[in-house]
This record gives structure tokens, sequence and C-alpha cells, in this order.
């Protein structure tokens, strides 16, 4: 599939492991492929998400209220841990205790390929489909942004409803910026 992808939407590709790799993630997940898109201002999905009133910046700023809050776990695993009566936290402390060390360590994390988390996955098929459903040959950086709209899931699903944009928006956007294209 990734033969398919155009240059710059490889770029976030890769980027978005080193995305993770920098965050110390164990998986890329579909924060990391926003957090690499957005890296290219001159991106036609970055355009494209300016256009729709939503800054780079603003994106970043609310992924980051969002993000992991304790040794890679999301807010919403860390309450699903405390309604069972688990303090996630003192888990974390206890375990630290006896390594010697943070679990948040820089070394832990940086070796080797990073593998895409199902809902990463889920995003990248979507880009094909998104791709193919709009008649392109390849899949484009609007592709992807298009794929992480329609991923209704997750903190990046989160992000974009907090921004105001909306799937049907976003592929309008896409459709018009085609038409000018082409």
């Amino acid at each position: 599939m990734f033969e398919r992808f155009t240059k710059r939407a490889r770029v976030i590709v890769v980027l978005a492991q080193e995305v993770a790799r920098d965050a110390r993630a164990p998986r890329i997940t579909p924060e990391h492929l926003l957090a690499a898109m957005l890296q290219d201002d001159e991106s036609r999905a970055v355009r494209l998400l300016r256009g729709l009133g939503a800054t780079p910046d603003r994106l970043v700023e609310v992924l980051g209220r969002r993000r992991a809050t304790t040794a890679g776990l999301d807010e919403s695993e860390v309450e699903a841990l405390r309604s069972i009566g688990i303090d996630a936290e003192e888990v974390v402390r206890r375990v630290e205790a006896e390594l010697g060390a943070p679990l948040t360590d820089p070394g832990r994390w940086t070796a080797g390929h990073i593998p895409f988390d199902k809902h990463a996955k889920k995003v990248l098929e979507l880009s094909l489909r998104e791709a193919i459903s709009l008649g392109d040959k390849e899949i484009g950086t609007e592709h992807v942004l298009l794929g992480l709209v329609r991923d209704a899931e997750g903190r990046v699903a989160e992000a974009f409803e907090d921004a105001g944009i909306t799937l049907a928006a976003a592929r309008a956007a896409v459709a018009e910026s085609t038409r000018r294209a082409g």
C-alpha cells in the first residue's frame, strides 16, 4: 500500500515513527500520525486544516491536554483502573522504585522499528479508501487527513471535534481543493 503514497504522505509515516520514539511510545498511534502531519506547513493537509479554521498549534494544544498521563496510559485507561480500585500512579511509583529507574526512561523505547497500533493501521486503510472514493491514484496528505478525521475513536477525533472539523467539511475542502488544482 505504501507505494501508492505520495512523497509527502510517506514522510508523515516516517515522521510518525520518530514522534512515537520521542514520546517513548510502544506503538505508533493516530496521534503520532497527526503530529507528524502537522510538521509540514506546506502540505495540502495542513493548508486544508487552516482553511477549516484549525491551526496546527491549536490541534497540538488540544492533543496535549488529552495526552497520556501515566506510564503510557491515557486518561480513560487510568480512570477505568481507578473505577476498579487500582491507583495507576501508585503502581507506577512502586514499579519505578523497584526498578530504580523511571518507566519513561529515554533509552527504554528507542531501539528498533515501532509498529502501528490497530487505530493507526485503520487510519491508513481509511486514507486508501478515501483516495479511491475520490478517484485519486495516489494517497496524499489530504487523504491521510480524511482518514484521521474519519476514524471516530480516540484523542485525534476529539481534537478535530473540539476544533469544529467534521468529516463532511473535510471532504468538501478536499474536493474543492482537488477541483481547483485539477
